[in-house]
């Protein structure tokens, strides 16, 4: 709470004056991420383009949004890793499991479409996902990855070839 007082440059009770408790202060910086996560989606989601396409700019600017709340994603991790009754009230899974599904859906347009080949578009989704994930917390990775966007792309790229429908 130090570290968020400093950086507000605001005093204990101006904080708790506006939030409440810890528990406020975090509830508002989910909602915050979350909505930028649901802005920045829905903006992907309405591009035209092919699905391979829609797909690379869901992807990117879902792991923009995820490497921006890095810490909070830390914070969730615990939360979700932690005793049900000690976590504030938010359910950071529906969000991730709407995701990946959205996600899903593009899949199966690429392959109702013709432009993938038919495969499992779940199984798809959670890889693209993975790729998400890897690079939106880089500094795991951080002897492997120099620039998170390009490995993000280069990955991406490897599972749409996969998807890929083969030429005949």
């Amino acid at each position: 709470m130090r570290d968020i007082l400093r950086a507000a440059g605001v005093t204990a009770p101006v904080l708790y004056y506006h939030f409440d408790n810890k528990e406020g202060v975090f509830l508002a910086l989910a909602r915050e991420g979350v909505a930028k996560v649901e802005a920045a989606l829905q903006e992907a989601l309405g591009r035209e383009g092919t699905a391979a396409e829609r797909i690379r700019s869901f992807c990117h600017a879902l792991a923009a949004v995820r490497r921006q709340y890095v810490d909070v994603a830390w914070v969730v991790d615990a939360i979700l890793s932690g005793p049900p009754e000690a976590a504030p009230h938010f359910d950071f899974r529906e969000l991730a499991v709407r995701t990946v599904r959205q996600l899903e859906g593009l899949v199966r347009e690429g392959i109702e479409s013709g432009e993938f080949r038919r495969t499992d578009p779940l199984q798809a989704a959670l890889a693209l996902s993975g790729a998400v994930e890897i690079t939106a917390r880089a500094r795991v990775y951080e002897s492997l990855i120099a620039n998170a966007e390009e490995q993000l792309e280069g990955m991406v790229s490897v599972i749409i070839a996969g998807l890929a429908r083969t030429p005949r």
